[in-house]
C-alpha cells in the first residue's frame, strides 16, 4: 500500500514530493558541499562508491549463505533481485519521472529515476541477512548497525550523484521491503537437516 501511494504521489507531480526532494537536496549540499565541480555529481566518485558498497553488501550476504550451507537461500536472494529489477523497470516506465537535473546546469542523464534500484537491492539483501542470522545476538545487532549504515550510505550517494531524487530513494527502500519480505520468508521457511545442509 505504501508503495502504491508513493508511486501515485510521485507520478502526479505532488508538491509535497517536490518540496521533500528540494529540502533533502539542500540538506545534502549543506552537509557534503555542492556537486558542481567536485567529486560528486553524475559519474563521479560518489556514484562509484555507492555502487561499490552495494556490490560489497551483496557479495557478503551471498558469502554468508553459502558458508552456512544455504545454497537454496542464495538462489532465493538472486530470484528476489530479479523480481525487484523487473518491478523497478515497470515502475520507471509507469511513472516516467526524469532523472534529476545536475547542479552544474547540464542536461540530466537519459532514463527514469523512480524508484532507486540501488536502494531496493540494498534493502532486500539486508533483510535476508537479518533473517538468516540468529536474532538478538551480538552478531545480529552488529549486522543491523553496519547494514543500516550501508543502506543509508548507498541512498546518500544516489542523491549526491544526481542519479535520483530523495523520493526515489524512499521508493527504492519501500520496494526492497516489499520484495524482501517475500524473499526473506522463503529463506526463513527452509529448514536444515542434521548435517547442516539445506533441505528442499
Amino acid at each position: 500500500m505504501a508503495l502504491v501511494t508513493l508511486t501515485a504521489l510521485v507520478g502526479s507531480g505532488s508538491d509535497a514530493v517536490s518540496a521533500f526532494d528540494g529540502n533533502a537536496r539542500v540538506f545534502a549540499d549543506r552537509v557534503f558541499g555542492t556537486s558542481a565541480g567536485s567529486w560528486l555529481g553524475a559519474d563521479g566518485p560518489a556514484d562509484t562508491v555507492g555502487s561499490a558498497l552495494l556490490g560489497a553488501g551483496m557479495l557478503t550476504v551471498l558469502g554468508v549463505l553459502l558458508r552456512r550451507c544455504r545454497p537454496g537461500a542464495a538462489m532465493w536472494v538472486l530470484a528476489g533481485l530479479t523480481v525487484q529489477f523487473a518491478a523497478e523497470t515497470a515502475l520507471e516506465a509507469l511513472v516516467g519521472r526524469p532523472m534529476p537535473p545536475p547542479v552544474d546546469g547540464t542536461l540530466p542523464a537519459p532514463g527514469y529515476s523512480f524508484p532507486s534500484g540501488h536502494m531496493a537491492s540494498a534493502t532486500l539483501i539486508l533483510m535476508v541477512l537479518l533473517v538468516v542470522l540468529r536474532t538478538s545476538t551480538p552478531v545480529w545487532w552488529l549486522c543491523v548497525g553496519l547494514g543500516s549504515t550501508l543502506v543509508a550510505a548507498v541512498g546518500v550517494s544516489r542523491v549526491l550523484a544526481d542519479a535520483h531524487h530523495a523520493a526515489d530513494v524512499v521508493g527504492g527502500v519501500v520496494l526492497g521491503l516489499v520484495v524482501g519480505f517475500a524473499g526473506a520468508w522463503r529463506v526463513d521457511v527452509r529448514s536444515l537437516d542434521i548435517s547442516g545442509k539445506e533441505t528442499w
